[in-house]
Order: C-alpha cells, then sequence, then structure tokens
C-alpha cells in the first residue's frame, strides 16, 4: 500500500479510468494516481487499435487494462471498471473506488486528503456517499456549506470522485442507459436522495479538462467560454430531460438550478460561439428523444 495511505488503517483504494481514443496524455495520469491507490484499472471503450501503444505504455507502469470490444459509453466504462477494481481489493478492509476521466490527473496527496474527508465525515455520524475535491481546474470551489469540519459539496463531476464501495451496494452501479453526460449528476441525485451525504475534501485540487474552450473579448475583456462537441448536446439535452422526470419532486432545488443553467449556457454559447447551428439541432433531437423516452446510444449516430 503506498505511504500516503497507511496512516488510514484497514483501507483498500482502487482507481478507475475511463478512456476512449485516449492520448499520452493517458500515461502520465495512470502514473500519477498508481503512485497513491493500490490498484488502478484503465477501461478502453471501444477506442481503435491505433491507442495501442498508449495502453501497453499504461500495462507497463502496472494498470489493469480491459477493453470494450465497441463503444457503451461512460455509464458502462465506470460500471466495467468498478466491477473489475473490486475484485482486487481487499475484502477486509474499507474499500473505495477513485472514478478518473483520461485527462484528469491527480497531485501529490490527493487521495489521502479525500480519505482524510471521509473519516471526518463518517465520525460525525454521516454516512457518506462519495468525496469529491474542493477545485477542479476551470472549475469554482464545490464547497457549499460547513457543518463542524465537514465540507458539504454542490453537484460534483464524476471524475476525482472517492466513492465508498458501500455506496454501490446501496445504490447500484452507474446509469449506463444515459451513456453519456448526466451519468454523473444522476449518482449524485440517486445518493443524495437516499439520504448520503456528499462531502468536499478542503484544499484537495484536481486538473481537469473540461470540455473545449473558444476566446471572446468584451468591452475590453478576455473571457474563456466552454463548451462541448457539438454531438454532446444531444446527451446533453436529453438526458436532462431523463433526469427531471426521475428526479425533479425529489430535488426540485436541483431541477430549478439545472434548469437555469442550461439555459444559460446555451445563451451564450448561441450568442457568443461558432457553430450554433449544430448545436441547436443537437439540442433539438435531444429534448425529442428525451421525451419519447429514448436511452442509450443515439440511434444511427453514436
Amino acid at each position: 500500500m503506498p505511504d500516503d495511505l497507511d496512516a488510514s488503517g484497514g483501507v483498500s483504494v482502487g482507481a478507475v479510468i475511463t478512456a476512449f481514443e485516449p492520448q499520452v496524455g493517458l500515461v502520465e495520469a495512470c502514473r500519477a494516481v498508481l503512485a497513491q491507490a493500490d490498484v488502478v484499472v484503465i477501461v478502453d471503450d471501444g477506442s481503435a487499435s491505433a491507442i495501442d501503444e498508449v495502453l501497453d505504455a499504461c500495462r507497463e507502469l502496472g494498470a489493469v487494462v480491459v477493453r470494450h470490444s465497441t463503444n457503451r459509453g461512460i455509464g458502462a466504462a465506470l460500471n466495467t471498471g468498478v466491477d473489475e477494481v473490486r475484485r482486487h481489493l481487499d475484502a477486509g478492509s474499507q474499500t473505495y473506488v477513485l472514478t478518473l476521466d483520461q485527462d484528469s490527473v491527480v497531485p501529490d496527496g490527493y487521495l489521502a486528503a479525500l480519505l482524510a474527508a471521509a473519516r471526518s465525515a463518517a465520525h460525525a455520524g454521516m454516512t457518506v456517499g462519495m468525496v469529491g475535491p474542493e477545485q477542479a481546474t476551470g472549475i469554482r470551489s464545490a464547497g457549499a456549506r460547513t457543518q463542524g469540519e465537514v465540507v458539504h459539496s454542490k453537484e460534483p463531476i464524476q471524475s476525482g470522485l472517492l466513492i465508498p464501495t458501500a455506496t454501490f451496494d446501496a445504490l447500484g452501479p452507474f446509469a449506463a442507459e444515459l451513456f453519456i453526460d448526466g451519468v454523473d449528476t444522476e449518482f449524485y441525485l440517486r445518493a443524495t436522495t437516499l439520504g448520503r451525504v456528499v462531502v468536499v475534501a478542503p484544499g484537495a485540487r484536481l486538473e481537469h479538462r473540461l470540455g473545449r474552450e473558444h476566446i471572446v473579448r468584451l468591452a475590453g475583456r478576455r473571457l474563456a467560454l466552454t463548451y462541448a462537441a457539438d454531438f454532446r448536446y444531444y446527451y446533453i439535452a436529453r438526458n436532462r430531460i431523463a433526469l427531471l422526470h426521475r428526479y425533479a419532486r425529489q430535488a426540485p432545488g436541483w431541477a430549478i438550478g439545472a434548469v437555469a443553467k442550461d439555459l444559460r449556457h446555451l445563451t451564450v454559447t448561441t450568442l457568443l460561439v461558432p457553430g450554433r447551428r449544430a448545436r441547436l439541432t443537437s439540442i433539438a433531437a435531444g429534448l425529442r428523444d428525451g421525451m419519447r423516452g429514448i436511452s442509450g446510444q443515439r440511434p444511427g449516430r453514436g
């Protein structure tokens, strides 16, 4: 077990890195987390054979590599990784899974900080659903409110989350039918509506790339606007409808905030980011299929 986990006593941690057409940066991400976790599993979600060299380099570092023969989506990739990680963890200890995207690099001491936050919440009598960093690159602080030494979290992103395996036992797997976008939101809502708390590790920061960036100048100021690939807007819109159907009554505050955030993002990108027609077309298709209850990979597209 790595030195920074020894002090926790009886803890076993595995990391899952999901990948699709990964670049050499995956090797750096793998190396960083291998220094802190007991096992690292990389799930390649149907990439072409051209990335064999990258995956082989990760194997040489000590990672376990699992490959899907076809692209099954982030939820399915996470579930495959969690199942594989749990086979390697010490069943006689407290066990956790850290979920990461291929472009997320954990700094030294990251896991130790998240484990410390989990212990603080448990000592305060809370049932921990997941623990995230205080901040990820390009995202404001995740801290929502403080209760003693415990910092409760706003809705976290999936990458960088430390999840007790007991959470999976209670909630089940990630929602693979969403395919991509909203998988993390659904898991967060399922956890919180069932009484599990989501907390922040104060001071922990994750290097993570969030979408694409477009630079604009307004009133002499330089603004960096983050947006997604065109096809992602289909899933964002479709899965938002699905999540509103599932959770709006149980979590009305989340529902109002999520819709407001989506509308704000749509307004800004439509006005200031090129390619608005393709985005709006994807959103319209997503809303239509969301109302029809369609899930999984986008029919005929991917």
